[in-house]
């Protein structure tokens, strides 16, 4: 059983690559499939575990639910993509 810490820190792993562009989120994927046949069922696990911790602590910090939060963030990036459209 892999452990709440190895989850998100997996999370962080992959999102850092993702920010950091495509092509260094195309060789870490790359790399990580060749390591481990799941890597995708884990990355997604590692991602979740680590949005998850993202988002009680900014509920704790602003005083929302979390269910609040992520409806504002769903509004935002509709707003985002309607605006971007134009």
């Amino acid at each position: 059983m892999t452990s709440d810490y190895d989850r998100v820190r997996t999370g962080i792993e992959f999102m850092t690559a993702y920010v950091s562009g495509n092509d260094l989120l195309g060789a870490y994927l790359a790399e990580r499939r060749r390591e481990d046949p799941a890597a995708a069922e884990n990355l997604m696990d590692g991602t979740a575990a680590l949005c998850a911790a993202l988002l009680r602590t900014l509920a704790r910090m602003t005083g929302k639910t979390e269910h609040q939060i992520l409806q504002e963030l769903a509004r935002g990036t509709h707003r985002h993509e309607q605006r971007s459209d134009e």
